[in-house]
């Protein structure tokens, strides 16, 4: 029995949750075809995340990865498909490190990694589902874009050539329900920050991941 690595970021910016690490116990465990999910909860912290993939890629020699994180704002689930060698943080990471010049994830690495699954044929089948989903070509410059140029470093390393991507997530609805809940009785000052924003409920997103997982690889017997 092969593995399929999820792995899912604890809470960041000050978030007392996330749904990428909810949906972790909903698929650790799972058996698809002859493979089993094993989920990983990861620390936000930029100093660690290339060493921790490593060391789970190299534990666990995954067929396929999928790593999972928040995308604020973000009204559909998201695939994917690109990571760039570049850091900039809006937002600091949970021990305060924010680097904000456009520093390499890796000073000796390539510019960018492409993403090894079909990004396009995971949005089909969850959009068949009913769950809206779309492609996506930037990650970002925080630390989920990092965590998709680590591991796809990583599974090329081991010489894995199982389907390696980032699931962005929406909000949950009980997060957007906090943000409104907790605005300053006189409303926010200029500029004005949204807090009626899109939402998924977790139920939904779990679904969806599900079926992601169901179809990430072509051939279910096939492992590398």
């Amino acid at each position: 029995m092969g593995t399929i690595l999820v792995t899912g970021s604890k809470p960041f910016a000050g978030l007392p949750d996330s749904p990428s690490q909810k949906l972790l116990a909903k698929v650790d465990g799972l058996e698809i075809g002859p493979h089993k999910v094993v989920a990983v909860a990861t620390e936000v912290k930029l100093a660690e995340v290339p060493g921790n993939i490593r060391r789970l890629v190299a534990k666990h020699r995954p067929v396929g990865l999928v790593a999972l994180g928040l995308a604020p704002g973000e009204p559909v689930l998201r695939c994917e498909t690109a990571s760039i060698n570049r850091l900039d943080f809006g937002v600091a990471d949970n021990f305060g490190e924010r680097p904000t010049d456009g520093r390499p994830i890796e000073p000796d690495g390539p510019d960018g990694r492409l993403a090894t699954w079909d990004a396009g044929a995971l949005v089909r089948a969850m959009r068949d589902a009913g769950h809206p989903a779309r492609v996506s070509h930037f990650a970002g410059t925080h630390l989920c874009n990092a965590t998709l140029y680590c591991a796809l470093g990583a599974m090329a390393a081991e010489g894995l050539g199982g389907p390696t991507g980032f699931f962005h997530l929406p909000y949950l609805p009980e997060q957007v329900v906090r943000f409104m809940d907790t605005a300053p009785p006189g409303g926010d000052l200029a500029p004005m920050t949204p807090r009626a924003l899109p939402s998924m409920a977790l139920a939904d997103q779990a679904a969806a991941l599900k079926i992601l997982l169901e179809t990430l690889l072509p051939d279910e017997g096939d492992t590398p």
